[in-house]
C-alpha cells in the first residue's frame, strides 16, 4: 500500500471517529431527557448498543496503530455506552422459576406483512403457544389460513393490520386508541378457566410523530381499563419516560423474568427495543424470550405465565411528594393503580386522584 492512500484511509478514519463521537454528546442528553419532547427523544434514539461498538472498534484500530492518545479517547467514549448496554438497558441474570404444568404460553410477532410465507408460518407453528398477538399481518385471508394450519380449538379475531388467533373463545371490545396512526385494541380471551384481557398495541414509526403524547395514552388506558397484558409493536424503546413509570402493580415482562439483549429491531442487528409485553399483578411471568428470525425484521416475543386470582382496584393510604417547583403534598386515599411506581410525580398523579383529594394539599413543603 502506499504512502498517499494509507494516509488517505487514516484521515477518512478519523473523520469516521471524530463523526461519531459527536454523537456521544447528544446521547448524553438523550439518556438524561429521554423522550420528554421531540429533539431530546431524537437523542435518545441514538442506539446505545451501536456507540459501545463502534468506539470499541475504533480504540482497537487506533491500539493496534499505536495511536495511544487516540486509543484512550476511544476507551473514555466507550465506557458510558457500554456502562448503559450492560447495567441499565439489558440484563443478563434470570431468577430460576420452576416449570408449571399450568402454565399459558403467547408469542408476539410483527410479521412485517409475510405470514402468508410458508417460512414464517413455520416458524409460528413451531412454538405451539396457547396463543398469537400478530403485527403488520398481510389481511384477513392469511390469518385464517394461520388458524387452519394451527388445527385445534383455535379462533382468529382480525383488527386493522393486528390479529390474536388463540385457543378457546376470543372476542372484541372495540378500539381503544385509533388516530394519527395509533391503535389500540381490547380484545378478551378466554381459555382453561381464565378470561383475560389484552390490549394490542401498534403505535407509528414515523421518527416526526413525537411519540410521548402517545405513550402517555397508552399509559391512560393502562389507568382506565386495567387489561392484564398489554402488547404489541410500540416502535418506542422500553426506556421511553412513559413507559418507565407504569402504573403501580404494573411491570414489563423483560424486567420480571427476560434476560439477555433486550433490542426487538432491526434483525439481524437489533439496536432498538421497540416491542413491549406489559403485565398486570396477577399475571406471573415464568419465562420471558425475544427470539430472532430472518422471516421478519422484528425479534419475536415469547411469554410463558401462570395467572392468579383476579383483584380489584386497591385502596390505601398514599402521600406523594412532588420534586417540582411548587411541590405538593396529598393526603387521603387513593387507588395505587393511580401513583406512578418509583416516580412521585405530582403534575402526573393530579391527572388521576379523585377532584376531591387536591383539595386537601397542604402548604408546600421543601424538595427531598
Amino acid at each position: 500500500m502506499s504512502k498517499s492512500v494509507a494516509q488517505r484511509l487514516t484521515a477518512v478514519f478519523d473523520l469516521a471517529f471524530a463523526l461519531t463521537a459527536a454523537l456521544n454528546l447528544p446521547w448524553m442528553v438523550g439518556q438524561i431527557a429521554r423522550d420528554d419532547s421531540w429533539v431530546t427523544g431524537l437523542c435518545f434514539y441514538i442506539p446505545s448498543f451501536f456507540l459501545a461498538t463502534a468506539f470499541l472498534g475504533f480504540c482497537v484500530v487506533y491500539a493496534l496503530c499505536k495511536r495511544w492518545r487516540r486509543c484512550l479517547l476511544a476507551v473514555a467514549l466507550f465506557v458510558p455506552p457500554c456502562a448503559f448496554v450492560a447495567f441499565v438497558e439489558n440484563r443478563f441474570s434470570r431468577p430460576e422459576i420452576a416449570a408449571r404444568p399450568d402454565a399459558l404460553s403467547l408469542v408476539h410477532w410483527n410479521v412485517g406483512g409475510k405470514l402468508r410465507r410458508n417460512g414464517t408460518r413455520r416458524v409460528l407453528l413451531s412454538h405451539r403457544a396457547d396463543a398469537y398477538v400478530l403485527s403488520e399481518i398481510d389481511d384477513r385471508a392469511t390469518v385464517q389460513e394461520f388458524r387452519d394450519a394451527l388445527g385445534g380449538p383455535y379462533q382468529a379475531l382480525e383488527f386493522g393490520n393486528m390479529a390474536v388467533v388463540a385457543k378457546g373463545a376470543v372476542r372484541s371490545r372495540g378500539w381503544l386508541l385509533n388516530h394519527h396512526g395509533a391503535k389500540a385494541h381490547s380484545v378478551i380471551w378466554e381459555f382453561a378457566g381464565h378470561s383475560l384481557t389484552l390490549c394490542v398495541v401498534d403505535l407509528p414509526s414515523n421518527v416526526l410523530i413525537p411519540r410521548a403524547p402517545l405513550l402517555r395514552e397508552v399509559v391512560g388506558l393502562i389507568v382506565r381499563e386495567r387489561p392484564d397484558l398489554v402488547i404489541g409493536d410500540f416502535n418506542a424503546p422500553r426506556r421511553s419516560r412513559a413507559l418507565a413509570a407504569l402504573p403501580l402493580g404494573y411491570q414489563h415482562a423483560y424486567d420480571t423474568a427476560g434476560c439477555g439483549l433486550s433490542y426487538t429491531w432491526p434483525v439481524p442487528f437489533p439496536l432498538y427495543a421497540l416491542d413491549q409485553c406489559i403485565h398486570a399483578p396477577r399475571m406471573i411471568p415464568l419465562r420471558y424470550e425475544l427470539l430472532s428470525s430472518i422471516r421478519s425484521d422484528h425479534r419475536r416475543q415469547v411469554l410463558r405465565f401462570i395467572v392468579g386470582p383476579a383483584q380489584g382496584r386497591p385502596v390505601a393510604p398514599v402521600e406523594v411528594v412532588s420534586s417540582f417547583r411548587n411541590p405538593q403534598r396529598v393526603h387521603g386515599k387513593v387507588p395505587l393503580d393511580f401513583v406512578v411506581a418509583n416516580r412521585p410525580d405530582w403534575r402526573y398523579v393530579k391527572q388521576w386522584v379523585e377532584p376531591s383529594l387536591t383539595t386537601s394539599a397542604t402548604a408546600p413543603v421543601p424538595t427531598r
